[in-house]
C-alpha cells in the first residue's frame, strides 16, 4: 500500500475513532490513541512497525508544534497573575512526584539507584499533546486551565535539564573514574544538551521575529511560521538535541517579544490538527498490548507513585499557597498524561547507554499505555469537575441521532438532485439551552473593600478590562472597569481613601435559567463583553459570568445546524 493511501486510511478511522469516543463522552484523542492501537502491530497488523516508525516524522512535527505552543504559556502576563499560586504548585509537584517514584522503585522493588534517580526524573513530565488537545476540544477557561498549561511547560522544562545533567554524569562516570577529569566532560556534555536547545531556539525566534514584524499576509504568516518550527526540529534532529525544547524555547522568546505571535498561534491552530490526529494514531500503533502484562510489580509502582506524587504535590501547594482555587486534586489530575517526551528521553538514554536506559525504556513504554489511555480522561475529569468547562460542552456530545440526521439529510439531497420530492419527517424538539449551559464560573473578582491601588494591581494581572466586585459570601455588588477609574487614578489621595465599592457600578444581571435570547439582548442593550451571572433571591449570591461571544458562536452554530438539516432552505 502507497503511503499517501495509507495516510488517508489513518485520517479517516482516527476520525471514526474520535466520533465513537465522543458518543461515549471520552476526549477524542483517547478515540485516536484507541484507534491506532487496534491498527498496530499488537493486535491487526495493519499498521506494521516498519510503517510506525516510517512516519514518525509526523510525530516530531506534531511534538514541535506543540513545544511552540506549550513555550508561547510562558507570557509574562500570565506568570504575573499567576505569581503568587504558580511557584507553590511547581515546586511541590516535581519534589514530591521526583522523591515519590524514586523512593518507590527504591524500596517497594529493591531497584538500581541509577534507575530509581532517572525514573524519578521522567515521572516529572506531562504529555503536552493529550493535555492541549483536551483544553482545546472542551475550551476550557480558568485558573484551573492557566495553572495546568504553565505546569506542562515548566515540567517538562526541569524535565529534559535534570535528565541531561544525569545523562552526562553517568555515562562519563564510569569511563574516567579520575574526577578532575570527568567534570570537564559532564559540563560539556551538559551545555551540548541545553545550551545547545536554547541557543537555536533563540536564533530561530530571532528570524520568525524578523518576518513576524513585516506585516505578512495570513498565508505567509502561516509559511514562515511553520518553516521556523520545521527548523527548530530539524535541527534539534542534526545537532542530536532536545526539539521540546529548541522550540519551547522559540515560543517563550516570540511571545514577549513580538506582539504579531499571538497571530502566528491562531493561524496554526487553524490547520494543526490533522497532524495531531495522525500523531496520536501512530503513537496508539506503537504500543505494545504485551508490553502492559509484562511491566509486573515495577511499573505497577511507578504508576502508583507517579500518580501520588502529582495529585500529593499538588495538594501541598495548594494547602502553602493558600488558596481553594485551583483545586489541588484535580490539578494533579490534570498533569498525569505522559508520552512522547518521557518516551524521547529513555530512548536516548536507552542509545547512550544500553544497560540502563534498556530498563527505562521498557518502563516507560509499559507504563506509557496507562498513563496515554487514561490521562485525557482524568485531564477532562478535572477540567469539567473544575467548573471550567461549559455545560453545553458536555451535552453536545457526537450521538447516533446526529449522524442518523445527517444520513436523512442525504438522502434528502440525493432525492433533490433526481428531481423528487424529499420524505416529510418531524424533527425532535432538543429543550432549550439557558445561560446556565453557556456560562463560566471562574473570573478574577474584586473585594468590595479593596482601595483603588489594590483595584488598579488585581486588573494589572488580569486578562480582562471590567471585573466584579463581591461582597460577603460572594454578594453581588456591581462591576469595576479601568474606564470607570480611570479618572479617580490620577488623585493618590483618593486611591488610598476610596474603596471598591463606592464606585462600582450596577449593571444588569441575569440568573442561571434565564434563556439565551434575553442574555444576548442584555449583552447588546449595555455593549458589555460579558454579563454577571447571580442566584435568584435577595442576597444575589454571585456564580459567574456569560460571554457575549459564546453566546453569539453558539447560536451561529445552530443556525448552520438547523440550515443543514432543513431541506426547505437549500
Amino acid at each position: 500500500m502507497n503511503s499517501i493511501l495509507l495516510l488517508a486510511i489513518v485520517l479517516v478511522l482516527a476520525l471514526v475513532g474520535g466520533r465513537i469516543a465522543s458518543f461515549f463522552r471520552l476526549p477524542r484523542v483517547t478515540g485516536y490513541l484507541l484507534t491506532g492501537l487496534l491498527m498496530g502491530p499488537s493486535i491487526t497488523g495493519f499498521l506494521t512497525k516498519q510503517e510506525v516508525v516510517h512516519f514518525s516524522f509526523i510525530s516530531d512535527i506534531a511534538l514541535g508544534i506543540i513545544a511552540f505552543y506549550i513555550g508561547t504559556e510562558f507570557e509574562s502576563k500570565k506568570f504575573q497573575r499567576l505569581k503568587k499560586t504558580l511557584p507553590s504548585f511547581f515546586i511541590t509537584d516535581v519534589l514530591i512526584t521526583f522523591l515519590t517514584v524514586f523512593l518507590a522503585v527504591l524500596v517497594a522493588i529493591n531497584g538500581p539507584l541509577v534507575v530509581a534517580v532517572m525514573l524519578g526524573i521522567l515521572s516529572m513530565a506531562t504529555a503536552p499533546a493529550a493535555t492541549l488537545l483536551v483544553i482545546r476540544e472542551f475550551d476550557s477557561e480558568g485558573p484551573l486551565t492557566d495553572h495546568i498549561m504553565a505546569l506542562v511547560g515548566l515540567n517538562n522544562l526541569v524535565c529534559i535539564i535534570a535528565f541531561v545533567i544525569a545523562m552526562s554524569i553517568i555515562s562519563l562516570a564510569p569511563q574516567n573514574p579520575a574526577v578532575g577529569s570527568t567534570v570537564p566532560a559532564a559540563i560539556s556534555e551538559v551545555a551540548h544538551g541545553i545550551v545547545v536547545p536554547i541557543v537555536l531556539g533563540l536564533g530561530i525566534a530571532l528570524f520568525l521575529h524578523y518576518y513576524l514584524r513585516r506585516g505578512l499576509e495570513e498565508n505567509e504568516l502561516l509559511l514562515v511560521s511553520l518553516a521556523a518550527i520545521l527548523l527548530g526540529v530539524g535541527l534539534s534532529l542534526l545537532f542530536s538535541v532536545s526539539a521540546l525544547l529548541t522550540n519551547l524555547t522559540m515560543g517563550g522568546f516570540l511571545i514577549n517579544t513580538c506582539d504579531r505571535a499571538k497571530i502566528a498561534v491562531k493561524r496554526l491552530s487553524e490547520v494543526d490538527y490533522p497532524l495531531y490526529a495522525l500523531f496520536f494514531a501512530f503513537a496508539g500503533a506503537s504500543f505494545h498490548v504485551e508490553m502492559v502484562k509484562e511491566m509486573g510489580l515495577a511499573g505497577g509502582i511507578y504508576i502508583l507513585g507517579r500518580t501520588i506524587g502529582k495529585i500529593g504535590g499538588t495538594l501541598l501547594g495548594r494547602k502553602i499557597a493558600g488558596v481553594h482555587i485551583p483545586s489541588g486534586i484535580y490539578l494533579g489530575m490534570g498533569l498525569l498524561p505522559q508520552a512522547g517526551l518521557a518516551i524521547g528521553l529513555s530512548a536516548w538514554a536507552a542509545r547512550e547507554n544500553p544497560e540502563i536506559g534498556g530498563s527505562l525504556l521498557a518502563m516507560i513504554l509499559a507504563t506509557t499505555v496507562v498513563f496515554e489511555v487514561a490521562g485525557p480522561i482524568l485531564t477532562k475529569l478535572s477540567l469539567v469537575r473544575g467548573g471550567e468547562v461549559k455545560i453545553v460542552k458536555i451535552l453536545s456530545t457526537a450521538t447516533v441521532g446526529h449522524l442518523k440526521a445527517d444520513l436523512l439529510l442525504l438522502r434528502d439531497r440525493v432525492m433533490e438532485a433526481l428531481g423528487r420530492a424529499p420524505f416529510c419527517r418531524i424533527g425532535q424538539q432538543e429543550g432549550p439551552i439557558l445561560v446556565k449551559h453557556l456560562m463560566r464560573y471562574h473570573i478574577d473578582t474584586i473585594p468590595q473593600d479593596a482601595t483603588l491601588d489594590k483595584v488598579i494591581k488585581i486588573m494589572q494581572n488580569s486578562r480582562y478590562t471590567m471585573l466584579p466586585v463581591l461582597g460577603k459570601n460572594n454578594q453581588w455588588i456591581g462591576m469595576l472597569s479601568l474606564r470607570s477609574i480611570r479618572d479617580l487614578s490620577f488623585d493618590r489621595d483618593l486611591t488610598r481613601l476610596i474603596i471598591a465599592r463606592d464606585v462600582a457600578e450596577n449593571v444588569e444581571t441575569l440568573n442561571p435559567d434565564d434563556a439565551l435570547a434575553h442574555a444576548l439582548r442584555q449583552s447588546e442593550i449595555h455593549q458589555l463583553p460579558y454579563l454577571p451571572v447571580v442566584e435568584k433571591g435577595d442576597q444575589k449570591r454571585f456564580l459567574g459570568v456569560i460571554h457575549r461571544r459564546d453566546i453569539c458562536l453558539f447560536q451561529l452554530e445552530s443556525d448552520d445546524e438547523t440550515e443543514s438539516k432543513d431541506p426547505s432552505t437549500h
